[in-house]
């Protein structure tokens, strides 16, 4: 069955990271990168013929802006991604990141896991909520890559 795709790369995430768990590898301490995210979207339509809309688009890059315009996915990548601290929420040292947050010294995001793959999972379901709820649903993620860097990146799709 052929099919449309269409793919939107969200980029330039400045974040600090840290994976309690790597005890072996430096990946402990708290590091940086620049993530960014390709998102894959397909039309939930089974005919070539119904899967683009009236302007035979499969999304509108443009909707992602904030309400009332947009379903507001620009804005939950930006508060997400954007100069944030991102933490596992069992990490022992939770208390010393949530007071650094109560000081005003970081923008801390406590995740259930940490990792470029979990990351991915985590945008490609808050992206599919919204998109279910908005657009009669028409359309939904596939498939999104969490880059780290230029050569590293995981992949979570469905």
């Amino acid at each position: 069955m052929a099919r449309f795709i269409s793919t939107k790369l969200f980029e330039n995430y400045s974040v600090a990271i840290r994976q309690y768990k790597a005890a072996h590898s430096h990946c402990q301490l708290l590091h940086g990168y620049a993530l960014k995210f390709k998102v894959w979207f397909a039309s939930n339509e089974l005919l070539e013929e119904n899967q683009l809309d009236d302007m035979n688009w499969i999304v509108d890059y443009g909707g992602f802006k904030d309400a009332p315009k947009g379903n507001g996915l620009k804005a939950w990548m930006d508060h997400m991604w954007d100069h944030t601290t991102l933490i596992q929420a069992d990490d022992p040292y939770r208390d010393m990141f949530e007071a650094l947050q109560a000081y005003g010294l970081a923008k801390v995001h406590f995740l259930e896991k940490m990792g470029a793959e979990s990351n991915a999972k985590l945008v490609f379901e808050h992206f599919n909520e919204i998109l279910s709820k908005t657009d009669g649903g028409r359309c939904k993620v596939i498939k999104v890559e969490c880059f780290e860097n230029d050569n590293n990146s995981s992949i979570y799709e469905e």
